[in-house]
């Protein structure tokens, strides 16, 4: 169940609220309960998508720049690309691999910015780049960034939303996470979109930890 964003507790308790949504999500997740991913999904949205985010109505958005650990595809690749996740062999499975989430397990490495430059893995960037720019890349070209992947596997039934979820359903490779079906008893490690989903949980809480000072300046509270 979404954390409702209409309290009385003042601005810093419904983002409160809402991060331990998420932080709860996430945990169950990594517990190995993976339909936390919609709800996890979800309270992403509420905080960062459309008109009445959270971030937005705090006027967080600008205010804030946020933890990137995957970084642009890089365009003369051909190969696919999933740059939130690792992915994990398992070798009771007979080598079978399954994708899993970052998390903090990434190395100082350089990453691409959209601008082809490099920064490092785990660097800051504004959050119009980072929310938009590609994550995934299908084998075929099809990339997707975080907004995509989060609005495909929330409950948010607005236009953008729908959109997303169109765009991620259509995909040969990747949109039986979103279809379902024939493919409901399919593990979800088999796909890279659950997994950054999580990883874009990580990123959120990462940057809300580093930034505190921030929130409570721009909201006017002692520190």
């Amino acid at each position: 169940m979404l954390v409702s964003l209409h309290t009385q507790a003042g601005p810093l308790q419904t983002l409160d609220d809402l991060l331990s949504a998420i932080r709860s999500a996430s945990e169950r997740f990594d517990q190995g309960r993976h339909v936390e991913v919609r709800s996890l999904a979800g309270h992403l949205s509420a905080l960062l998508h459309g008109s009445d985010a959270l971030i937005g109505r705090l006027n967080l958005g600008d205010a804030m720049t946020w933890v990137d650990t995957a970084g642009v595809p890089n365009p003369k690749t051909a190969c696919s690309t999933a740059g939130l996740t690792l992915m994990r062999i398992r070798s009771r499975h007979h080598g079978a691999g399954e994708f899993v989430p970052k998390l903090a397990m990434y190395p100082p490495a350089p990453i691409r910015t959209r601008s082809g430059e490099q920064i490092f893995s785990g660097s800051r960037i504004p959050f119009e780049h980072w929310w938009t720019n590609p994550v995934v890349k299908d084998a075929d070209g099809a990339q997707y960034s975080r907004k995509q992947l989060v609005l495909a596997l929330g409950d948010a039934t607005d236009a953008e939303s729908a959109a997303a979820r169109d765009a991620l359903a259509g995909n040969p490779s990747l949109g039986w996470v979103v279809r379902g079906g024939a493919d409901v008893d399919r593990p979800l490690s088999g796909s890279p979109v659950v997994a950054s989903v999580r990883q874009i949980g990580y990123e959120v809480l990462q940057s809300i930890t580093e930034q505190r000072d921030v929130i409570d300046a721009r909201l006017h509270l002692p520190g």
